[in-house]
């Protein structure tokens, strides 16, 4: 049996070169513009391509693919061309002024919640608040533990002690995730995701929106 596949990252799992198997066609009015259905293989969640045909052909890749009796492979250099593919990929980022290694981190560990890969995610989550809390604490975080360094920003202000113990929860359960044969549910990991988000909008987004508010304020007042 012929197979019309796709050559693109799963915009759910975010699985590269994952199959991705088209199962159903239908034109856009008279134009060459076909929506195509596809699933994941991976992930068994799906989306529809608008791809649009050759200007030699009249039947739409699935169509074409039974008719010769052939698998064709839709990718960005082939003889179809994708318009626009639902659900797109979004873009996952950090919270702003993140610093750029904590960043980088963070956006791992969003990936591999879509991914459902839901114990990297908690392990993922220790080492942004590890690198954080070294940057806040800069070279007074000196050889101390990730416990400490918590501990110590909290006495200085830098974060509640609402965050102080969620962060102190990171730690403990990523300790479990790499120490144990302990398994984290996809609510779990989304928890701790979302505490870790809201751990960088609080050390480093807020305190330079403030930052930056007051500079132009003073600017503001130079210029009158």
């Amino acid at each position: 049996m012929s197979l019309v596949s796709f050559d693109i990252t799963c915009p759910h799992c975010l699985k590269e070169r994952a199959v991705i198997e088209a199962f159903a066609e239908k034109q856009i009015e008279k134009t060459p513009l076909f929506n195509v259905a596809f699933v994941c293989r991976s992930c068994h969640r799906g989306g529809v391509a608008i791809v649009e045909i050759p200007s030699d052909h009249y039947h739409g890749p699935m169509a074409e693919s039974q008719k010769k009796d052939l698998d064709i492979l839709i990718s960005g250099n082939s003889q179809y061309r994708f318009r626009k593919i639902y659900p797109a990929v979004k873009k996952i980022t950090a919270p702003e002024y993140t610093p750029p290694v904590a960043d980088r981190t963070f956006v791992e560990a969003k990936e591999d919640l879509q991914r459902r890969r839901y114990d990297t995610v908690v392990i993922l989550c220790r080492r942004v608040l590890d690198i954080s809390t070294k940057k806040l604490l800069g070279d007074e975080a000196g050889k101390e533990s990730l416990s400490q360094r918590i501990q110590m920003i909290y006495k200085k202000g830098l974060i509640t002690e609402q965050m102080k113990e969620w962060a102190h929860i990171v730690r403990i359960d990523a300790n479990k995730a790499v120490h144990t044969d302990e398994v984290f549910t996809p609510i779990e990991a989304s928890q701790i995701l979302s505490f870790t988000e809201m751990f960088l909008v609080y050390a480093f987004t807020l305190p330079a929106m403030v930052a930056a508010r007051r500079e132009q304020k003073r600017s503001d007042s130079a210029s009158i």
